[in-house]
Parts: structure tokens; sequence; C-alpha cells
């Protein structure tokens, strides 16, 4: 999700980080408890110029940062007061440094370390053009159902699987085991595709079939037409609600497009925002969604803009999580 400049204020942290958000007279996500799982990688984030191959540019600017989409939004929740575990795998070299830097942003985080695999990384370069971006999920590929301890899932309210690199290795079969430890207890699942390219790898029917059992969706535009073949948003939409009752497409510049069974659309604007970077922002998009969604079901247009909210403050910083 991507939001037009304005200039913003940087986000303080929240005064009760553990006890959630007071927004009209009640506290959304309080007595929740949130499991994301899927991937934890590594970031070389490159801001510059250059707009062609073999050029050095001295003055580019270049940052490591902790990324991945379930480290995203897990932070996220974190910074908005949710109690929140996390699931993943890193390189066993990096467990307390990825341990520490999740600890720190109020998230349990519960790691495995695979021996013969380094901890996944994405280098992304930017520049006036847009971004290209790489990735290696490395040991976040190997993540499955598996991973996720079954008293984790007991526990919590919403279970949250993402990733590209989670849900791109393995294919259907890691999509629906992961699916199937997410409903093994009273849990809510939520599903986001994270990438075009992993629905097209996987198979858009595949995928779909995947799903049974899912009680929210959150594809970009791109994903949602990857998945259903149509030509729009809302023709995706009618596709999707058949599958899933409740579907959230981001559709960048143009906001949100929620979709129900037997509903029109309902689009949600953006929150305008000063973009510095657009990395992470449906992840922070979805920590805002899920937080106030898991408190009042029902009104998932006051989630949604409570996920552009967040969203808003995302693209306020470089890397996709929030300051600690």
């Amino acid at each position: 999700m991507s939001m037009p400049s304005q200039r913003s204020e940087a986000p303080s942290r929240p005064e009760a980080p553990r006890a959630g958000r007071a927004v009209a007279g009640r506290r959304r996500g309080a007595g929740k408890r949130f499991l994301v799982v899927g991937d934890v990688l590594d970031g070389v984030l490159v801001q510059t110029t250059a707009a062609t191959a073999n050029v050095h540019d001295p003055a580019a600017v270049i940052r490591h940062r902790p990324v991945g989409a379930a480290g995203n939004t897990a932070t996220w929740l974190g910074w908005l007061g949710a109690e929140v575990d996390l699931v993943g795998r890193v390189g066993v070299e990096d467990v307390y440094r990825h341990e520490r830097g999740l600890a720190d942003a109020g998230v349990r985080a519960h790691l495995r370390y695979d021996a013969r695999a380094a901890t996944g990384a994405v280098v992304s370069v930017r520049n006036g053009d847009g971004r290209t971006a790489m990735s290696d999920p490395a040991a976040s590929g190997v993540v499955s159902g598996d991973d996720v301890p079954l008293d984790l899932v007991g526990r919590a309210d919403i279970v949250h699987l993402t990733g590209s690199a989670m849900l791109g290795g393995g294919g259907v079969d890691r999509i629906a085991g992961l699916v199937a430890r997410a409903r093994s207890g009273t849990a809510r699942v939520a599903l986001d595709p994270s990438s075009e390219a992993v629905v097209r790898a996987v198979g858009a029917s595949e995928f779909l079939g995947a799903l049974e059992g899912v009680d929210v969706l959150f594809p970009s535009e791109q994903e949602a037409l990857a998945l259903t073949g149509a030509s729009s948003a809302t023709d995706a939409i009618a596709v999707l609600t058949t599958v899933v009752p409740l579907v959230v497409v981001t559709m960048a510049h143009d906001g949100v497009l929620l979709g129900r069974p037997g509903r029109s659309p309902q689009r949600v604007p953006i929150t305008p925002a000063t973009v510095v970077d657009t990395l992470g922002a449906g992840d922070a998009f979805a920590a805002g969604f899920l937080r106030a969604w898991a408190t009042d079901p029902v009104r998932v247009g006051a989630a949604a803009r409570e996920g552009t909210r967040v969203a808003a403050r995302a693209l306020g910083f470089v890397g996709g999580r929030p300051p600690v």
C-alpha cells in the first residue's frame, strides 16, 4: 500500500503499550492475543539516484534493517499495544539478535533455527522510478505448520499467516498445512498472499483451494487479480468471497476495497502520509486492521480505517517497522 505525500509527525509510542490504544471510549484489541506466523529476514535497503547498470553512486543511502512480512506485522501489533507472539525461522547465528529486536517492539518471539540455512534476506533498491526487490527466503523458506506450537494456537484469538518467503516454498501443501494448524484452535485465521509472484508460482486455483477455513484475506489488487484471473478488483472480490468470507484488497492510492458475500464492495480511502519508504506499509495496515477487527469483527470499515492510519505511520520510516 502506498500513500500520497503529506507531511506528518513522527509517531510516539502509545503510553500504555500492553493495554491497547483508547479509541472512542473502547480499547481496540484489549484482551485479545495475536499469533503471527511467517518470515523474519535481514534487509539491505538502498536509496540511489542511479537509473542504469554500471553506475557508481557514492551518495547512495544504504541501511541494514530487520524485515520480513511477519516480523513487520508483529512489531506494529506490539507497537500498538497488542499481546503478540511470532513464529518463524532464522539462521542459528541470528536467533538472539532477532529475538532481542522483536522483544524491544513488544513481541514474544518463538524462533526456530536451521543450522543448514542462513537467515533469509531481502535487497531493496529504490530510485526515482520505483523499487526493485530481490529476496532469498533461506531459513524462512522451510517454515511449516509443524513449527507452530499448538499451545500458542490454542491461546490466540487471531492467527495471521504471511510472508512471500514462507508461502512460496513448498507450494500449496505448505499453505494448506499452515491453515490447518491455525484452524486447530478457536482462533480466527487471517492470511496475506504477500506476492503476486508467489500466487503465480503456486497456481491460482491451487492457492484458492488451500484457503478453506481462512476468515479474512489481505491481497493487494495485483494479487487479487492473479488469484482469480479477473480484470478488476470488484470482479476479483466476487470470486474470492465465495471462498473467504471477508476479503480486504489494498489498492495503493485508491485505498482499500472490502468484500463480503452478497454485498457490494465497500471502499475506504487512504490516510494521507509523507512517503519515505513503501516497504512494509501493507504489513502495518494488516496490523492495524487486525487489532481493531479482533475487538469488533462487524465494523470492518472502522478496522480498515485504523489499518490505513497505521500504514500511514509506516510510510514515514525506512524498513517497514516502527521505531522502538
